[in-house]
């Protein structure tokens, strides 16, 4: 089994492959965008996330990984980019929360901070 990587999160969210991108959060997941209310089911977090699928390249660098049995916890920088150019338009700091799930890895909890334009 591979180690949880954010990589499945940015080739989904490049393809705006809503399907693929819901199903890698848990049933349950909650996310902390910035400056907004807790967002919990993989179903609404779609809901919130689907109007950016595809807009924005989202790279992820992550400064550490920890995994034990069934949990990994991830924390990082995250750069937003354009897509065209591959210009970086801001940068900022997240965390992850992993879940093993029917022997898939899946993020419970994400959260990040508001990116700072470069």
């Amino acid at each position: 089994m591979e180690n949880p990587t954010m990589q499945i999160w940015t080739e989904s969210w490049r393809k705006a492959d809503s399907e693929n991108f819901k199903n890698i959060y848990a049933n349950n997941a909650l996310i902390f965008p910035p400056n907004k209310p807790i967002v919990q089911g993989n179903a609404n977090i779609l809901d919130f996330m689907k109007g950016g699928l595809g807009k924005v390249a989202v790279i992820f660098e992550p400064e550490s990984i920890i995994i034990s049995e069934n949990l990994a916890f991830e924390y990082g920088i995250f750069k937003d980019a354009d897509l065209s150019e591959g210009k970086v338009l801001g940068k900022g700091t997240y965390s992850v929360t992993w879940i093993l799930e029917d022997s898939f890895w899946k993020i419970h909890c994400h959260s990040w901070s508001m990116p700072v334009k470069e």
